[in-house]
């Protein structure tokens, strides 16, 4: 059982500062980094990476995907399966090397593990003073999440998002953070309920530096080096960031030649990083130092140290731990790591099920998976427009409706927690909804006729009272109705003639209550002549509908018809 997570922010409120207060206990939130540009091509070995972490407790596979090179300019290190990458950014799998994200992808998700990828944000040659650069980006941010495929699924179903050198490169004083944490924030809100994960600098010289005996510098002191040099202020960060993992990179050589010393390095930076969380107000953040597991000049890993890494993490108060890198581990490091994991994927696997009839969305978390409880004990919540800000609290996992304000198709997003309160989030694209057709598409103004208008809100807008709305303006930016509402029409004096005709046989139903299926029709008669001024032009039809209350519910899209001779 792990440190129940309101009992930690209760130790934290009252300011202990936490390293001994945590049990050694095998951690069922364990990574691991792959980084294909130091491997070459890794799309043959995708199977074999997915069974090894497997196999040893992974619950997470950090990849990187993207390498800024320069200002403005970078390196894709995936297959570009969304079809869509702008070379202009940059180069695609240079050498060969990468690997196919997709396919990991699917084969993680195929045993519940997640995958996130990693940005390598900044460089020597371009810092986070650059806002272009800055904007650059979150440009490739976009082309990761907002690719979908035809079914609404993403192209890339990534599980989050883990930002690298996210930092001022290269240690210098007097560096701003707040344009460090104010990029963060901003690759946030992007990512709406998908989990942000950022590397933060835990050099071994602001902790211990220059004697190294583990006689470790205060809270304040690092936390302001690391701010001043880096730009990375822990505290900052951690009110965006969902999880924080600090780069405690050591082994036998040059700095730290005992277990104990290693051990009490990593447990320093885990038990600062938890304290910056509590500082921040999210004490419920998680920590997960990133340990070395390979060997470097002057410095070489062994069991030892990656055991001594693990359990000083733990100590520390970390959720769990990160191995940084596939590709440069050895069988006999395999062991400490599988020592300190709860056996399989301890984080549920969401799937989301999404469609919109008319502005009814339909959202269905059924088919998530846990491999430690049922799917029907999950709890889930949505974001049912996308905006970022989940529209339900945490419900049993069942079935959801709810009504959009207008056809046009969002991003859902979907969270799903297991009880061990392990949070797993995915989203789908619904396509456009159609609410409003008319037909036939003309009328003749010669020998007039009638036009039957359908509406169609979907089973959730039952009950609603429509208007049919009519114009022969082209629509442009609409008209707004509500601050937070607008109709698809231009209102020009046709409309305000169209709508003194709702009760009479020339728009017979032009205004009524929507049936249990959210439907309704109106028919348009159009006597003989009657319409001769307007041939060859067009007439759009909307509704708008207001609910039980008569507030502004939502808007129709628009159905045109031409008028013939």
């Amino acid at each position: 059982m792990r440190f129940p997570r309101a009992l930690l922010g209760l130790v934290f409120a009252f300011g202990f500062g936490g390293a001994d207060l945590f049990a050694q206990q095998p951690s069922s939130d364990v990574g691991m980094g792959l980084f294909p540009f130091f491997v070459g091509n890794m799309d043959g070995q995708v199977s074999q990476i997915v069974s090894n972490c497997d196999q040893r407790g992974i619950d997470t596979l950090y990849v990187s995907v993207y390498r800024a090179t320069g200002r403005l300019t970078g390196e894709l290190w995936i297959t570009d399966r969304a079809g869509n990458w702008d070379t202009a950014r940059g180069s695609v799998r240079p050498g060969g090397a990468g690997i196919d994200l997709v396919s990991l992808i699917q084969q993680a998700h195929a045993r519940n593990m997640r995958v996130v990828g990693v940005l390598k944000c900044f460089a020597d040659t371009v810092q986070p003073t650059d806002a272009a650069h800055r904007q650059y980006l979150l440009d490739v941010i976009d082309y990761l999440l907002e690719s979908f495929q035809p079914s609404g699924e993403p192209v890339y179903d990534l599980d989050g998002i883990a930002l690298d050198y996210v930092r001022f490169v290269g240690a210098g004083t007097g560096n701003d953070p707040t344009l460090v944490t104010n990029f963060v924030r901003d690759v946030k809100a992007r990512l709406g309920g998908l989990s942000l994960h950022a590397y933060v600098i835990a050099n071994r010289f602001n902790f211990d530096g220059p004697t190294y005996d583990g006689n470790f510098s205060s809270y304040g002191s690092v936390i302001a080096g690391l701010a001043s040099q880096y730009g990375q202020h822990w505290e900052q960060l951690a009110r965006h960031v969902d999880v924080l993992m600090p780069m405690c990179y050591t082994a036998d050589g040059s700095i730290y030649s005992t277990y104990a010393l290693h051990q009490a390095y990593v447990r320093q930076a885990a038990n600062y990083c938890r304290t910056a969380c509590s500082r921040s107000g999210f004490p419920t953040r998680r920590v997960q130092p990133v340990i070395k597991t390979y060997s470097s000049t002057g410095e070489t890993t062994t069991q030892q140290t990656v055991d001594a890494s693990i359990t000083g993490a733990l100590l520390g108060g970390a959720n769990g731990y990160q191995a940084f890198r596939y590709g440069t581990m050895q069988s006999s490091w395999w062991v400490p790591m599988a020592q300190h994991a709860v056996p399989g994927a301890n984080f549920p696997r969401p799937v989301l099920n999404a469609t919109l009839q008319g502005v009814t969305s339909s959202l269905d978390a059924g088919a998530s998976t846990d491999l430690e409880q049922s799917s029907a004990s999950l709890t889930a919540r949505y974001d049912t427009d996308g905006d970022g800000v989940f529209d339900t609290p945490w419900l049993p996992n069942q079935p959801r409706t709810s009504v959009l304000p207008t056809p046009v198709g969002a991003v859902v997003g979907l969270q799903v927690a297991d009880a061990d309160g392990h949070i797993s989030a995915t989203r789908r694209r619904i396509p456009n909804g159609r609410v409003v057709t008319a037909v036939p598409s003309f009328v003749r103004a010669g020998t007039g006729g009638v036009v039957d208008i359908a509406i169609d809100g979907g089973a959730g807008a039952a009950g609603g009272t429509y208007l049919v709305l009519a114009s022969q303006t082209l629509p442009g930016a609409g008209t707004v109705w509500t601050p937070t509402l607008t109709l698809p029409l231009t209102v020009d004096a046709f409309t305000l003639a169209m709508i003194g005709l709702v009760q009479t046989p020339a728009l017979q139903n032009g205004i009524g209550v929507l049936d249990a299926q959210g439907r309704a029709s109106a028919r348009f008669q159009v006597p003989a002549g009657v319409l001769a001024p307007l041939v060859l032009q067009r007439i759009y039809w909307s509704v708008a509908v207001a609910d039980v209350q008569g507030q502004p519910w939502f808007v129709g899209d628009t159905s045109l018809i031409l008028v013939l001779p």
